[in-house]
């Protein structure tokens, strides 16, 4: 190949001869894909898939990532010239389209595409508006606590009461975290004010019913759920089910951070406020009815989660027809006297199986179906019991509480990822070319036959 000649060039110009422009390019965008995936809010085996078929359709040899929560590092290369870039996500978040779109656009991904062409499918999914205004996201906030509360035993004044309180707390953090200001104080402070407001709107409706509540506590760590990392929290057990330690601990260590600072503006108010850790009384109703409005609660409060992340109307509806489900086999289990964290491992592994199974029939992306239906899982009740003995120093029942509080949340983990194993190759192995079932079915049925032709 035929060299530049220096004495041709000025010294900047004749550096610039030598860079290797297609690769430049092709590396820039690969890095733009993983990116936009990343800060979307999904698992590094979604981005490292993006990111290999990307590269692959754009003519470059081998690809090597890191992938952390914030920033991913990548390396490929082309005709033996290797190129690294590095991509910052300061502000990670979570949209369920983007995902969904990524998502479609990698499996979709043909077997050669220009960079000019896949940066111009990039542009279209990055400024696609969000499905819903911000109105009716808070609506379904709302809505969605308040379903949330009925699970956890409220009355109607607990409804009226989280319905406001919520909703304003929802809008609220969204308009501090535009303002960008400290992720970790926006969340205190919206968890805060959803919890104030709350008791206020509990308190008036005693005073004017003249008498309090037995359910109050019922609602009260409710109105600010919506914070919950459902996201990171799911993916970084994800991650660490497959032993990706880089991508896993930063997430789990963001997800605990988050749910530190809801716990402080909780404990902010009950501290204030005086809030007690009384058991809440059972709903009085038929038994038939008893499950309607279980099942009711957990479809709305599925769809309403699912909608504020984002999710596509079809996708909400799909998680919360399989949360009515495998909800409905938590409770029934937990209502037979089994502990509660292995009632949550059966019921969230259903959970995953059903999104596992309508993913694949009607093409929906697993991760932002299975994400919503956690909500019906959460053991907020035992949390907020936790954190109110800690205030009254009983020491011995708050760390009983905790303890089913930490069980509860490593057993909707632990159900989701037996399941996405026992549905996904790709989680079950760690090869990059995981068997597909459908050819490990007939090898084990020859294997099998082959053994019994010996004996």
């Amino acid at each position: 190949m035929n060299q530049p000649d220096p004495e041709c060039y000025g010294d900047q110009e004749f550096e610039d001869s030598l860079e290797p422009r297609h690769l430049i390019r092709r590396t820039d965008v690969v890095a733009r894909a993983g990116g936009m995936m990343l800060g979307a809010g999904t698992s590094s085996l979604r981005i490292r898939q993006l990111m290999r078929r990307a590269a692959t359709a754009l003519g470059l040899g081998n690809i090597a990532s890191s992938i952390t929560f914030t920033s991913l590092a990548m390396t490929v290369e082309r005709r033996g010239v290797f190129r690294t870039k590095v991509v910052e996500v300061p502000k990670p978040g979570v949209d369920a389209h983007r995902i969904a779109m990524l998502q479609k656009l990698s499996n979709e991904m043909p077997g050669k595409i220009t960079a000019t062409e896949l940066d111009r499918q990039l542009d279209r999914i990055e400024n696609a508006p969000s499905l819903y205004p911000a109105w009716l996201r808070g609506i379904m906030v709302a809505l969605a606590c308040a379903a949330v509360a009925v699970l956890a035993g409220a009355g109607w004044r607990e409804i009226t009461a989280v319905l406001p309180a919520s909703a304003v707390a929802y809008l609220m953090f969204r308009r501090l975290s535009r303002w960008q200001l400290n992720h970790l104080a926006v969340v205190l402070v919206s968890a805060f004010t959803a919890s104030a407001l709350y008791l206020l709107g509990t308190g008036a409706l005693d005073h004017l019913l003249g008498e309090a509540s037995p359910r109050m506590a019922a609602g009260f760590i409710c109105a600010s759920i919506f914070l919950i990392p459902g996201f990171p929290l799911v993916t970084a057990g994800l991650e660490l089910t497959r032993l990706d330690l880089t991508a896993g601990l930063p997430r789990a260590a963001y997800a605990s951070m988050i749910l530190l600072a809801i716990t402080i503006g909780v404990w902010l108010v009950a501290r204030i406020g005086g809030v007690a850790a009384e058991a809440v009384p059972p709903l009085v109703a038929e038994p038939w009815q008893f499950w309607v409005i279980r099942a009711v609660a957990s479809f709305v409060a599925v769809v309403g989660w699912a909608m504020m992340l984002n999710s596509p109307l079809g996708t909400a509806i799909a998680s919360g027809v399989v949360a009515v489900l495998g909800n409905a086999l938590r409770l029934g289990v937990i209502d037979l006297g089994v502990a509660e964290h292995i009632a949550t491992f059966a019921g969230c592994f259903t959970i995953g199986l059903g999104c596992a199974v309508l993913g694949k029939i009607f093409g929906l992306e697993k991760i932002i179906m299975t994400v919503p239906t956690l909500l019906v899982s959460i053991p907020g009740s035992a949390a907020l019991r936790s954190l109110l003995h800690i205030d009254q120093n009983r020491p011995d029942l708050a760390l009983s509480q905790g303890t089913t509080a930490l069980f509860g949340v490593i057993a909707m983990v632990a159900g989701l990822s037996a399941a996405r194993m026992l549905t996904d190759p790709e989680w079950t192995f760690t090869r990059d070319d995981p068997p597909n079932l459908r050819e490990v079915v007939p090898r084990l049925r020859h294997r099998r036959r082959n053994l019994k032709g010996r004996r």
